[in-house]
């Protein structure tokens, strides 16, 4: 496993480490789904349904902050529970996801994009690293 997720009260931070670029986006899919689900989602049913997910900015960094954040939405959104995609399809600036579908839904918890520090990443492939912090929102 070459991620890790780490939660103080208010806040919930995911670390990633990555050599290729499938690697970075399976690990960062799977770290936001357990962020939003609070742990592992638990398997399912399925149908074969998934719910397509996507990340797009200028460079890398971009591209995953809005990954991860549109996984952790999607979590909240989806009619039943995601789980980790089987494939991935890049193009320049874009990377595109189908996470599979299972019922029941498991309840997903919302994270926002902390306000200081929210996003790191350091090196280039095969040694990239990401830090991606969030926190609790108080109602």
């Amino acid at each position: 496993m070459s991620y890790g997720i780490s939660q103080t009260p208010s806040s919930l931070t995911i670390t990633l480490a990555a050599k290729t670029r499938d690697e970075l986006y399976r690990d960062a899919a799977t770290a936001a789904l357990e962020a939003a689900y609070g742990g592992a989602p638990p398997a399912g049913s399925s149908d074969g349904q998934t719910c397509p997910v996507q990340g797009a900015g200028l460079g890398e960094g971009d591209i995953l902050r809005t990954f991860v954040t549109k996984c952790i939405e999607a979590a909240r959104q989806a009619p039943g529970t995601l789980h980790a995609p089987r494939w991935f399809a890049f193009d320049e600036g874009r990377v595109t996801a189908n996470l599979a579908l299972s019922t029941p839904k498991t309840p997903a918890r919302s994270l926002d994009p902390a306000l200081h520090g929210a996003f790191e990443t350091a090196g280039a492939f095969p040694d990239f690293r990401a830090t991606l912090a969030f926190s609790f929102p108080s109602h």
